[in-house]
This record gives structure tokens, C-alpha cells and sequence, in this order.
């Protein structure tokens, strides 16, 4: 059974149609379907994301899914530090440093349709100011933010620190749904999303302004002064986990 219905898919495939317009790669690392249970390889959500990702790969030619065994190609693995499944890497013909881990499902599956069409064309929302300070980087950035299917907030944040990953070669981007990897909500103590870690030195939980963002992105690589309070700061826009 699909699990976009008819009238979703007419309106993704519009959009891709309309605004995808170089090729885009989106690698799925995951565990293959087997009839064998082996302890330590289960992946509820493996199945669901292939399935979603094969719908959305069928509905543009110039997008092209690429599934990778997480167990058995670990050159792959590692070259692109995947770390645990599902993921699912978007790069264009310039590679981005995007990653979603988990479903992308709910409000996140748009933060994935605009990732793709921002991969393909080389282009991001983000203003002349951030653009210039992304590209003097001179220190590699990880950012990582924690989401969930049904937080408002999340996309806003998300697709921010998307667009700084596509635009410089120095920040990756992981999008974690933080549903499926409890084992991380305790580990980075996320109470509410959306939470942002960078280089798991500089952290804030909920919506921020794009110049908050980059604030926080050169705190991290020592090129701006922290705000005060600002490695703890809650936005009022968080979602609370339950």
C-alpha cells in the first residue's frame, strides 16, 4: 500500500517537476529486508523511509535513490559517517552535507521535498550576511537538530540549518528525528524541540532567527563571543516530548 495518497503525490510531483532541475542523488542507508532476526540489526523504521524515498524517486527522473547496506558496505558507511539507520543523504551534483535520520515524516517530510529541490539548484534562502560569514569558515561545523513528526517549530529550524550546510562545504547537517533514537534524547537531554547541538558544544532548544542561528554557529568555532545564557537559551516557539 502507498503511503503518499493520490492527491499528495499530484502535488509533489508538480513541485519536483517544476523545481528540480539538476540531478539529485538521495542515498538511503538501511537494513535489507530479511527472514532472518538478527539481535542488534533491528530497524523499525528502515521499510517505511525505502518505501517513501522509492515514491518520491519514481515521481522525477532527476532524482535517483541510491540504497546502501549499512552492514555490509562499511567503506560507504564510513566515508560518509553514518552512524545509525535509517538515514537518508541528499547531495547535487556539488554534494551537501545533509543527513535525516529517521522517517521524514509529518511536518518533516516538506523540510525533505526542499532539501532535494535546494540541492538541485544550487541555491539557498539564506541572506548575503550569512552567506559571507559561512564561506570564511575555517573550522568544520556539525549541526545537529533534534525534530519530531508533529512539531510546528521544527521545519523553521531544520530547514536553516540546512541551507547553511548547502551553502558551505564545512557545516553538515543532521536532521534527527528524535522519536526513533531515544538513546540520543537522553544523551543530548532533549526535553523539547526543536534542539539544536553544534559541535556538541553550543546548544539551544526552539526557534531562533536565521542571525540567532549563525550567532551560535561562530560561538562554536570560537569566532564570536557567546551570548549570555546562550548555551541554555528555550525559545517559547519548542515543542515539549512527551
Amino acid at each position: 500500500m502507498p503511503i503518499l495518497q493520490e492527491r499528495d503525490r499530484q502535488v509533489v510531483r508538480q513541485r519536483l517537476d517544476a523545481d528540480v532541475k539538476r540531478d539529485v542523488t538521495v542515498t538511503l542507508f538501511t537494513k535489507p529486508e530479511s527472514p532472518l532476526f538478527i539481535p542488534g540489526r533491528e530497524c523499525a523504521g528502515c521499510g517505511p523511509t525505502q518505501e517513501l524515498l522509492e515514491e518520491i524517486s519514481a515521481l522525477c527522473p532527476r532524482i535517483h535513490l541510491d540504497v546502501v547496506d549499512f552492514f555490509t558496505d562499511r567503506e560507504r558507511v564510513s566515508d560518509q559517517g553514518i552512524g545509525r539507520i535509517p538515514a537518508t543523504v541528499v547531495a547535487g551534483d556539488r554534494g551537501t552535507g545533509v543527513t535525516f535520520y529517521g522517517t521524514p515524516a509529518g511536518l518533516e517530510f516538506a523540510v525533505l521535498i526542499e532539501s532535494i529541490i535546494a540541492a538541485s539548484s544550487r541555491a539557498t534562502p539564506l541572506q548575503l550576511e550569512t552567506r559571507r560569514q559561512l564561506k570564511h569558515l575555517k573550522e568544520d561545523v556539525r549541526i545537529q537538530v533534534f525534530v519530531t513528526p508533529s512539531c510546528q517549530f521544527c521545519p523553521v529550524v531544520a530547514s536553516l540549518a540546512i541551507a547553511m550546510a548547502m551553502e558551505s562545504p564545512r557545516v553538515t547537517t543532521d536532521v534527527v528525528e528524535i522519536q526513533d533514537f531515544p538513546s540520543l534524547a537522553q544523551l543530548y537531554s532533549v526535553m523539547g524541540v526543536p534542539k539544536t547541538v553544534i559541535n556538541d558544544s553550543v546548544q539551544f532548544t526552539g526557534a531562533v532567527t536565521e542571525s540567532a542561528f549563525l550567532q551560535r554557529v561562530l560561538e562554536a568555532v570560537g569566532a564570536a563571543e557567546p551570548e549570555s545564557g546562550s548555551r541554555s537559551r528555550v525559545s517559547q516557539q519548542t515543542t515539549p516530548i512527551a
